[in-house]
């Protein structure tokens, strides 16, 4: 009797060792439970932990790598063109094509999907932004909008995009340093559609930009620079998002003055950033990788988004509970009108991105 119990006790030893959680039901434990690594490739600011607070709460012992870049393009070419390793990118809604079509970014299958607990908050529209070919490759995480911003003691009531091109605020304009961004704001100006111009409308468009060059007083990459130039009154107009808008009017608050995020009566722009997990993730990485796009859109990361950078997040649960006032001036209540209410960008392919880029390098 006594060989038979020891015996019954060190089978069970055998099966708590190698079956984990069987006793209390809580299943096998999935990667990053006891550890493990992530390499995202993302924006300035956004390594900040709390903008995936979430995931870090949950998986204490994961250590996550960021690779900061300060655009597309570069996020882009680190990956690319550098062929520097990573798990997962961030790009905006007018790269996804690109990245899908040159088979660089894994599908996330309906049963992954299925197993993300947040992904049923993200309304439809947004969800199928990320899908190509019927298959998805993306998760939506933040969306933007791209305006003017200005200062009300310097300039008086800006109403369109040409603003940016107006000799009266020589050397006090900073437009944001990109190629297909600049292409957009032509585009608003001239009437024109992003997807639709010529060579020659891009002829046009890079002469346009050529000769605001003599009245722009800096391209800006940093969004901390701009804010600050904004603050000491060099830059008085500006291309600019959201998150600049609300720490600018926060900063001049301070000494009494006023900015305005315009109105252009051509729209503003908006756009959507979304996660996707890199061709040729390990299994076990892949897997950890879902759990980081996941928590990205649960409840305190999803709030930290919107609070800290005042940009609308894709769960529309946390959307609608949000009462921050800068968030409630810019988005609607009902996000998906949003895509009908701005210029929204368009998906671009590989041949426009190149010749949008080429431009604004001949451009600087």
């Amino acid at each position: 009797m006594k060989t038979t119990f020891r015996l019954s006790v060190l089978v069970l030893l055998l099966l708590l060792a190698v079956l984990p959680g069987a006793l209390s039901g809580s299943g096998p434990a999935i990667a990053g439970d006891s550890g493990g690594e992530l390499r995202v490739v993302d924006w300035p600011g956004l390594q900040d932990p709390v903008l995936w607070a979430d995931f870090k709460n949950k998986y204490p012992h994961v250590t996550v790598h960021f690779d900061i870049k300060q655009s597309d393009a570069a996020i882009y070419t680190w990956v690319a063109t550098l062929r520097k390793k990573a798990d997962i990118i961030h790009p905006y809604s007018s790269w996804l094509k690109r990245w899908v079509d040159e088979g660089l970014v894994e599908e996330i299958t309906t049963k992954e999907l299925g197993d993300l607990a947040n992904w049923n908050k993200i309304p439809k529209r947004f969800q199928d932004i990320g899908k190509f070919n019927g298959k998805q490759y993306f998760i939506p995480w933040d969306i933007g909008l791209s305006s003017i911003l200005y200062r009300t003691d310097k300039v008086e009531q800006i109403n369109s995009w040409d603003a940016l091109f107006n000799s009266d605020y020589k050397r006090h304009i900073s437009m944001f340093s990109d190629g297909p961004s600049a292409v957009s704001v032509s585009c608003y100006i001239h009437g024109w559609k992003e997807k639709d111009i010529t060579p020659e409308n891009l002829k046009v468009i890079g002469d346009d930009w050529i000769e605001q060059r003599k009245i722009n007083l800096k391209y800006w990459e940093d969004e901390n620079k701009l804010i600050n130039a904004m603050a000491n009154g060099n830059v008085w107009v500006a291309y600019a998002w959201p998150s600049a808008y609300d720490a600018v009017k926060a900063e001049l608050k301070k000494k009494g003055v006023e900015v305005k995020y315009a109105d252009p009566k051509e729209g503003r722009a908006s756009w959507v950033g979304v996660y996707g997990i890199l061709k040729g993730t390990k299994e076990d990485r892949k897997k950890l990788a879902l759990e980081f796009l996941d928590e990205k859109l649960s409840e305190m990361t999803a709030n930290n988004l919107v609070e800290n950078w005042h940009y609308a997040v894709a769960n529309q649960d946390v959307m609608r509970r949000i009462s921050d006032p800068t968030v409630k001036e810019l988005f609607p209540d009902d996000l998906e009108s949003l895509l009908d209410s701005t210029n929204f960008t368009p998906e671009l392919t590989e041949e426009r991105l190149d010749d949008w880029s080429k431009m604004w390098s001949q451009v600087k």
